[in-house]
């Protein structure tokens, strides 16, 4: 089991209690990886071959250099 340092920059990612609400997760059992939100005002319409920066509300740190963050 690898830890992964989590920071927290949109508080909108916690609940009342200020305990995080929506962090990155397993959505089913034996998924590949983990699921993301996008921290986002409203909806975003991409359309084919545009690009866009969507912010996830929160920062990572991989101390093993054996391992790999991908979106």
């Amino acid at each position: 089991m690898h830890t992964i340092d989590i920071k927290i920059l949109d508080p909108r990612l916690k609940n009342e209690a200020g305990d995080v609400e929506f962090a990155p997760h397993y959505a089913t059992p034996g998924a590949a990886g983990l699921d993301l939100r996008a921290c986002i005002e409203a909806p975003l319409l991409i359309e084919p071959g545009a690009t866009h920066l969507v912010p996830t509300g929160i920062a990572i740190h991989l101390a093993d250099p054996g391992l790999a963050a991908l979106i």
